[in-house]
C-alpha cells in the first residue's frame, strides 16, 4: 500500500521544489488520459490534492495522445497561467525550441502516485539538478571521452569548446532531473552496436515510432555522421527504410548523429515488459545511469531516432564516470562534495546504481 506522506513529500517536490510554486499562483496541469497507457489519473489526483493544501489555483485540463493533440493549441490556454505541469507526453514535443509563453512549462516523467511516492519523485529535485551541474562540469572540464559497452561499442571523441554548449539543452523544466546535457557527437568517431528496438526520441510523433532489431547492427560512426552499416541483410535494409521514412517525412539530415547522454536517476523504473511498448520503455527508462541513449536523425536537437545502449562505460580522460551502467559519484572530487552537500544522494546512489 502507498504511504500517503511519500506521496505528498513527492508531490511537494515537483510544486515547490521543482516549479517553485507558492500560494496564489495559477496552474494549469495537463493529465493525458490513462486510457493510453503512460500516466495514471493518480498522479494528477495526488498532485492537485497538495496544490489545494498549498492554496495554489489549478486547473486540469485532460488530454488525447500526441497522436490526437497538437501542443500549438494548448498554448494559447497556458498563456493565462503562472505554470504548466504536463502529465503528458505532449510536454516533450518540441521541447528544444524556444517557448511562445511567459509561464513556466514543466514535464513530469513520474506518471503514478507510485512515482511520486518512489526515491524517483521524492529525491529532493535541487539535488538532482546539482548532481546534473556536477556532472556537466566534468564533462566541459575533461578532453577525451571514450564510450563503450558489453555488446562491443566503442566510440571516442574530444570535447567540444564550452561555447557550444552556453544553451540550455532544453526549453522546459523536466521532473525529476534524469540526465546531464547531451554530449555533441559531432566531433566523435567509432563504432556503435545497437540491438534490441530503435525509438522514437519523444519529439515528434510518427508512426511506426519503433523497429524491432532481430541481431546486433554495427554501427559506424565518423564525426558525428553515420558512415556504415554492418549485419544482418534484413535488418539492414529495415534500419535504412525506417531512417529514410523518418528523414522524409521531417526533412533531416538521416545520417547526423546529434548528441548522447546517459542516464543519471537510480530510482528510474519500467516493470512492464519492453516488446509491449518498446517507445514507452525508451522513453522511461532512459533515465536510469545503466542506459546511454543517442539521438539521431537530424542536424537540430533532439533528433527523431533513438539508440539505447545498455550498461555503457563512460571514460572522462581515461578515467570511468560510467562503470558498465553505474554511475560512479564516489570516484570524483566534485561528485563526492555534490553527495556531501545532499545526505539523500549517497542512499540514492548506494541503494539502487544498477536498478532499472
Amino acid at each position: 500500500m502507498l504511504n500517503l506522506i511519500d506521496i505528498d513529500k513527492g508531490a511537494q517536490n515537483l510544486l515547490i521544489n521543482c516549479a517553485q510554486l507558492k500560494a496564489g499562483d495559477n496552474l494549469l496541469i495537463i493529465a493525458e488520459k490513462q486510457s493510453y497507457g503512460w500516466y495514471r489519473d493518480n498522479a494528477t489526483e495526488s498532485v492537485s490534492k497538495v496544490a489545494k493544501k498549498l492554496k495554489i489555483n489549478f486547473k486540469i485540463l485532460q488530454v488525447e495522445g500526441p497522436e490526437a493533440s497538437s501542443f500549438s493549441e494548448l498554448e494559447t490556454i497556458m498563456q493565462g497561467y503562472d505554470c504548466t505541469i504536463f502529465f503528458a507526453r505532449l510536454g516533450d514535443q518540441d521541447r528544444f525550441e524556444t517557448s511562445k509563453t511567459l509561464g513556466k512549462r514543466v514535464m513530469c516523467y513520474a506518471r503514478s502516485a507510485k512515482d511520486l511516492a518512489s526515491s524517483f519523485g521524492t529525491v529532493h529535485h535541487q539535488a538532482m539538478i546539482d548532481m546534473k551541474d556536477t556532472l556537466n562540469n566534468l564533462f566541459l572540464n575533461s578532453q577525451h571521452v571514450e564510450l563503450s559497452c558489453p555488446q562491443g561499442t566503442k566510440l571516442s571523441g574530444k570535447m567540444l569548446n564550452r561555447s557550444f554548449y552556453t544553451n540550455n539543452d532544453v526549453a522546459v523544466l523536466r521532473f525529476p532531473m534524469v540526465v546531464p546535457m547531451p554530449i555533441l557527437t559531432s566531433s566523435f568517431s567509432g563504432k556503435v552496436m545497437i540491438s534490441n528496438y530503435l525509438t522514437s526520441t519523444g519529439s515528434k510523433t510518427y508512426a511506426p515510432n519503433s523497429l524491432k532489431i532481430l541481431s546486433p547492427l554495427t554501427i559506424t560512426i565518423l564525426n558525428g555522421k553515420v558512415s556504415a552499416v554492418d549485419g544482418a541483410n534484413t535488418d539492414r535494409v529495415n534500419f535504412n527504410n525506417h531512417y529514410e521514412f523518418v528523414s522524409k517525412k521531417f526533412g533531416l539530415n538521416k545520417n547526423c548523429v546529434h548528441s548522447w547522454h546517459a542516464g543519471i536517476h537510480p530510482g528510474t523504473r519500467y516493470l512492464k515488459s519492453v516488446e509491449d511498448d518498446p517507445d514507452q520503455w525508451s522513453n522511461t527508462i532512459f533515465g536510469s545511469p545503466r542506459y546511454l541513449h543517442f539521438h539521431t536523425c537530424g542536424e537540430l536537437p533532439p533528433g527523431e531516432i533513438c539508440w539505447m545502449i545498455q550498461d555503457p562505460t563512460i571514460n572522462i580522460d581515461g578515467k570511468p564516470l560510467w562503470d558498465k551502467g553505474e554511475l560512479k559519484v564516489k570516484d570524483f572530487e566534485l561528485t563526492r562534495n555534490c553527495l556531501k552537500a545532499w545526505p539523500e544522494l549517497k542512499f540514492l546512489y548506494q541503494s539502487g546504481n544498477h536498478a532499472a
